[in-house]
């Protein structure tokens, strides 16, 4: 499933530090199933999976 986000990140080598605001981006293969309290962890994995210099994710909320 595909899913709209919007998210604070920082980058992996200042973790503490939150410099990017992405007001939209679509996250996608997200599995089917997961619980909703449950998806904001699962797709933070797949956006630091897929973003390696990222270093944390803060804020992050679903659109859709």
């Amino acid at each position: 499933m595909n899913y709209r986000v919007t998210y604070e990140h920082s980058l992996s080598t200042a973790p503490d530090d939150f410099i990017v605001h992405v007001p939209v981006q679509v996250v996608s293969d997200v599995p089917e199933g997961i619980q909703r309290e449950e998806l904001p962890n699962v797709i933070t994995k797949l956006i630091l999976e897929r973003s390696p210099r990222m270093g944390k994710i803060r804020n992050l909320r679903v659109l859709t």
